[in-house]
């Protein structure tokens, strides 16, 4: 079998193609993703004088790429701040080259290993054709700079010389400007060089190596300290708010362990459904049905070949390493994060490749005609799959951007632009579209934009219930059915506090669209907006109150008790060195007379100690069914040990079991001691 012809300047054909690709891409779809507009409400802040904050006057670190939102705070001002629309374009051709320039330095560096021009080429080809890579270049993502740099450290471990240790080290604090997340494959890419090494490949033994990355890790802490300091002395802390609210949602603790469960089992769990490592060869939120059938066994089986090559003694270096990234950093994105986001797989996606087409190199070389023709047939059924998922993938994202974002998501931000009022806030999921062009004060979940909502999540818990209830937004954006509907949420609040203003429903439409994956679109397609009706918050004595109906004080069996009806919360501070708290609840018995007697509710005590929270009682009171359960209850309990005796608060919470009718639920002053 020949050779494939190769270009006479493989490296910029290949920036080339993969840039153009994607403006392609960009022309097509328009696709313009969520978060884009999550971080360029800062950069347009940043870039009109505000501060680069989400909120004027509110030093809230509220985006994740330091590049990913000053770049388009520059492009926003090389358009005078006059068009948005310009000032995306010209942060899409940044991003075009840097995923260009991440397929060229690719290409470099399989020249330079001597790899045969077949292997070279199956590779720039998945990193022009991978339909995330595209996607996510073009949608407003830092993504394609993870992939520049990534590119670039690992060229930089295979070009030994005096200047390696500047080009590893430079690599290094680009993935940390990109994402601070990056020392992760930082540590993988240098662990692997590191276990496997290669002397004559990597430029030097252990002990060499070892001092190579102490010196590119000085030039690391050179290039991004500057950074952090800014950060830290601008926002109070160095760690950006988003990490704080998605990682308040994946367990702490249970998340390392889930990891260290899970990622020796990658490969099995693969089959069983259990990890997102086939989603580095699909599209993104792939998970949505009305895909091809073949498509999650083509995932899965290139997701466990690449992940299991490192542990092949005799496989090539670069190989190797690259399967050990993406093994642990697909590990990672299964079991740490509440939820393997996209826009995450693309880094994991190009060490598989690498991987992958290491491997194709290595056969290749045999120069056995049968099985050269094997490897040939391999890599053609490759990207017609994955040509044919990014075609996909294009019509979705059309289809999505022209329906759901700005057919849906914008015309609900812009509405509420035109009809709020100053000082209103809205609380949703969807924070990007809505946050940005309503301009209002926003309570998104899980609390990317607010630290309020962070801090309710302590306090309260995470049930949209609850969160609603104590932060009481003026407007909700929710979904129109499902778990999302406010009815399922709070049938008290639907019935209460807000009131239902308006449908934003493109359904119908979306149900017509014959699109891979249009269930994504469906999720998204209908959303209901909903205002406040009254006041929720009733803070008095120094307690926070939170509940639907106002609180008021009543003597019931000669005590003075306070109403929070149910569902409601009272919050009250702990002094430190407490550790003993005696109180008295209960629903008085005239809420038992009939019509509409109380069906009952459920008295719940938490303590909330720093970033803990445990409930110390629970019990039922059924009073009209139960007449054991008329009458007041006092309970005495003992207070835990506590590791932050400065930041802990008790609440009281009440819900109703039933309906909300006559749920007059009643707390006494606690007494602590």
């Amino acid at each position: 079998m020949t050779s494939l012809p190769v270009s006479k300047h493989p490296a910029t054909t290949a920036f080339l193609g993969a840039a153009l690709l994607a403006l392609l891409f960009a022309l097509y779809t328009n696709h313009v993703w969520e978060d884009y507009y999550i971080t360029y409400r800062s950069s347009k802040n940043l870039a009109t004088g505000h501060g680069l904050v989400f909120n004027h006057g509110d030093r809230l670190h509220t985006f994740t790429s330091p590049l990913g939102v000053l770049l388009p705070a520059v492009s926003s001002l090389l358009t005078g701040n006059a068009s948005d629309t310009a000032a995306l374009w010209l942060f899409r051709l940044m991003c075009a080259a840097a995923l260009g320039g991440a397929a060229a330095l690719l290409v470099q560096l399989t020249r330079r290993l001597a790899w045969p021009g077949a292997a070279t080429a199956l590779l720039a080809l998945l990193i022009a054709t991978d339909a995330k890579f595209l996607d996510f270049t073009i949608n407003g993502m830092e993504t394609a700079f993870m992939l520049l740099f990534l590119a670039y450290a690992l060229w930089s471990h295979f070009c030994p010389g005096p200047r390696q240790w500047l080009h590893l080290g430079g690599a290094w604090a680009g993935l940390m400007w990109t994402r601070p997340d990056s020392f992760i494959y930082i540590g993988l890419l240098a662990a692997g060089c590191w276990i496997f090494n290669q002397p004559g490949r990597t430029g030097g033994n252990r002990r060499q190596q070892l001092m190579l990355f102490i010196k590119a890790g000085l030039f690391t802490t050179a290039l991004y300290g500057p950074w952090l300091a800014w950060a830290w002395a601008y926002y109070g802390s160095p760690i950006p708010h988003t990490i704080v609210a998605k990682g308040a949602q994946s367990g702490g603790v249970g998340a390392l362990n889930r990891f260290l469960d899970g990622s020796w089992q990658l490969p099995w769990l693969i089959w069983k459904n259990g990890t997102a490592a086939e989603g580095a060869f699909l599209p993104s939120y792939y998970v949505f049905p009305t895909w091809p059938d073949w498509m999650m066994p083509y995932g899965r089986v290139l997701a466990t070949l690449a992940s299991v090559l490192w542990l092949v003694p005799r496989v090539r270096l670069e190989a190797r390493i690259a399967s050990l990234g993406y093994f642990f950093s697909a590990g990672y994105l299964s079991f740490v994060p509440y939820f393997p986001f996209p826009w995450y797989l693309p880094a994991p996606a190009l060490l598989a490749f690498v991987a992958l087409t290491g491997l194709f190199a290595q056969l290749w070389a045999y120069q056995a005609a049968a099985l050269r023709w094997s490897l040939a047939a391999a890599a053609g059924l490759m990207l017609i799959a994955a040509g044919t998922l990014t075609l996909g993938s294009a019509r979705q994202a059309k289809a999505q951007q022209r329906y759901i974002e700005d057919g849906n998501r914008r015309v609900i931000g812009e509405w509420l632009r035109t009809h709020a009022q100053p000082g209103d806030s809205v609380f949703m999921e969807p924070l990007g579209y809505i946050g940005y062009f309503s301009g209002l004060k926003t309570y998104d979940w899980p609390g990317m934009s607010s630290r309020e909502v962070v801090d309710a999540c302590r306090l309260v818990g995470t049930h949209w219930r609850s969160l609603i209830l104590y932060l009481q937004p003026t407007w909700l954006v929710l979904r129109g059915s499902g778990e999302g509907d406010l009815e399922h949420i709070s049938p008290a609040l639907a019935s209460l506090s807000y009131d239902r203003v308006r449908d934003f429903n493109r359904r119908p439409e979306v149900e017509k669209l014959e699109v891979p994956g249009r269930n994504l679109l469906t999720f998204d397609s209908h959303f209901v907006l909903y205002r406040r009706r009254y006041p929720q918050r009733h803070d008095a004595e120094g307690s926070q109150i939170a509940s639907p109906i106002g609180s008021s004080i009543r003597t019931i069996d000669g005590t003075s008790m306070r109403m929070v009806h149910a569902p409601g919360f009272l919050v009250r501070p702990l002094p430190p060195g407490a550790r003993q708290m005696n109180l008295r609840y209960g629903i008085p018995d005239d809420a038992t007379e009939r019509p509409d007697a109380t069906d009952g509710a459920v008295f719940s005590v938490w303590l909330v100690d720093g970033k803990n929270r445990t409930k110390l009682h629970e019990r039922q009171l059924k009073p009209a069914a139960n007449p054991a359960d008329r009458g007041l209850k006092e309970i005495s309990l003992e207070l835990p040990d506590r590791r932050h005796p400065q930041d802990a608060f008790v609440v009281l919470e009440t819900d109703p079991l039933g309906d909300t009718a006559k749920d007059w639920t009643f707390w006494s002053s606690a007494d602590i001691r």
